[in-house]
């Protein structure tokens, strides 16, 4: 996979950012125990600015925490899909892992909300 310099420049270790307005790309060396586990999406707010947080519960006592934030083009991109894929990276840019997330129509909805797209 190629990643974008421009991409490459923003990331850091423990630092999750869309890219190619299609995916998400995290800079960690924590990845999920279970690439299957259930998730939950949660919207919020942040200066202006729409982050998406994805809860991966892969350790019930533990969950993993994504966040990044998302604009229009990416959302419509994942409306589409219907899926957030998650690419997990090293240091060197090396995949490590991909985790994808399935959305369901009431997550869709509500991100599609929050970024001022509608229904």
């Amino acid at each position: 996979m190629n990643i974008p310099e421009e991409t490459k420049k923003e990331l850091k270790e423990g630092v999750c950012v869309t890219c190619c307005d299609e995916y998400v790309i995290c800079m960690t060396s924590d990845l999920p125990k279970d690439f299957n586990a259930p998730v939950d999406i949660e919207v919020d707010r942040d200066r202006g600015n729409v982050l998406l947080r994805n809860i991966i519960k892969d350790d019930p006592q533990n969950p993993l925490y994504i966040e990044y934030y998302i604009d229009k083009k990416f959302v419509e991109n994942i409306s589409k899909t219907r899926k957030i894929d998650i690419l997990f990276v090293n240091r060197s840019f090396d995949e490590l892992g991909k985790f994808e997330v399935k959305l369901m129509k009431e997550d869709l909805s509500i991100i599609r909300r929050e970024i001022g797209l509608g229904n």
